[in-house]
């Protein structure tokens, strides 16, 4: 039997849609500076840990200009994981440079600083540091491994993760967020830099702010204008995610206690959990299992076992970064085929087709735990005939 989903919590409130129209009877339909643009700022670089913020138009586009903020250019190296989003790599090649891939570490998926080590050369130039799903990476162990080259954070799935007690943009040089649709905290389609040194923050603004600069510039010695693509966000995104900026806490806490419950019954029953390999806390966007040997063979066995799922009614979604990253698609069109050094990963190519992703619910059905438990008792069990349904909504994620 399907249950149909129901959840009381909503990311856009009344608040916000009269904020919004309040804005569009200003005519308010485009931001050059101060304003709604630096009440989010201000804002989110707190939240994130940093002291600047950098809106920008969406989260691939924080991270192109991060790049370049801190040296990237055409020929250089950029490290990423390779289990991880396409977009990671596409910010890296608009820059002209050469993708890396690196091992995932086996518990949490991050970019495992053992082969972060074997990996760089004296052509790279940044490490793209994913904090998958919102486990954080180890960023001690991954400065550790590569000294001097700079961190870029790929914070998309990671708003409000702590690592070593503080937020991600602490510990990176650069910290990049979506705040794209379904995120965590939204915008509709958003992005946001955020970063500790005034340097960085300016020539991010150089890059991707035209008509912002040099009126903006405090420190960095420069009176044209910017130099890049015009990266600047849209006002009503920015609108919509001060309200939800503003309720993030609580809707945190809830989708917290609700994934801890999940991840509770997926151990009872032998599923493996995502967990950070370091002192930090996640937060999460996505639910993500692993599904041993003991229960599923081969990956083909974990995708029966997914299809099964989904079809008593459990919202299974794809398994969104298998193939890993430098075996996606990317790669064979003709202006990227000379843009990767390919490297065996072996880890993140054992684990990736091995996952089952689940939405992180924030305010479903009180018995929606259960239904989950009995849901996947009978699957994994391959008695499939008993099952009630816990379905779930939830945003596909890139």
């Amino acid at each position: 039997m399907t249950i149909e989903p129901s959840e009381n919590w909503q990311d856009v409130h009344e608040s916000d849609i009269e904020a919004v129209a309040r804005l569009l009877r200003r005519g308010e339909i485009s931001i050059v500076s101060g304003g709604h643009l630096a009440r989010f700022e201000k804002q989110f670089a707190a939240f994130a840990g940093g002291r600047h913020a950098v809106a920008t138009n969406n989260g691939t586009a924080a991270i192109h200009a991060a790049l370049w903020a801190v040296g990237v250019r055409s020929g250089h190296e950029v490290a990423v994981c390779d289990y991880g989003f396409h977009g990671m790599a596409a910010a890296v090649r608009s820059l002209g440079a050469v993708m890396v891939p690196v091992d995932a570490e086996p518990l949490g998926l991050t970019l495992d600083p053992q082969d972060l080590a074997r990996a760089v050369s004296e052509r790279t130039a940044a490490i793209l540091v994913h904090n998958p799903w919102g486990v954080p990476a180890d960023y001690t162990a991954l400065r550790a491994a590569a000294p001097g080259i700079p961190l870029v954070a790929d914070a998309s799935h990671a708003h409000g993760a702590l690592y070593r007690g503080e937020p991600l943009a602490a510990h990176a040089d650069i910290a990049c967020f979506s705040l794209g649709r379904g995120k965590l905290v939204s915008g509709g389609e958003l992005g946001c830099a955020v970063t500790r040194d005034p340097e960085l923050h300016e020539r991010m603004l150089v890059y991707g702010h035209v008509n912002r600069v040099p009126g903006d510039l405090k420190t960095l010695d420069w009176a044209g204008s910017a130099v890049g693509l015009k990266l600047r966000p849209h006002p009503v995104a920015l609108v919509l995610a001060l309200g939800q900026l503003k309720r993030y806490p609580e809707k945190q806490a809830l989708q917290r206690a609700y994934a801890r419950g999940v991840e509770a019954i997926a151990g009872d029953l032998g599923l493996v959990p995502l967990q950070p390999c370091c002192d930090a806390e996640r937060v999460y966007w996505r639910i993500v299992l692993g599904v041993p040997e003991g229960l599923a063979a081969t990956p083909e066995e974990v995708a029966a076992i997914a299809e099964r799922l989904r079809r008593a009614g459990v919202a299974i979604e794809p398994n969104h970064y298998w193939p890993t990253l430098q075996h996606q698609s990317l790669f064979d069109w003709e202006d990227h085929r000379a843009g990767i050094r390919r490297r065996h990963c072996p880890v993140a190519a054992r684990i990736a087709p091995r996952l089952l992703t689940l939405p992180a619910r924030v305010q479903p059905p009180a018995d929606a735990l259960e239904r989950l438990r009995e849901c996947l008792t009978a699957v994994l069990a391959g008695d499939d005939t008993r099952t009630t349904s816990p379905v779930s909504t939830g945003e596909t994620p890139p």
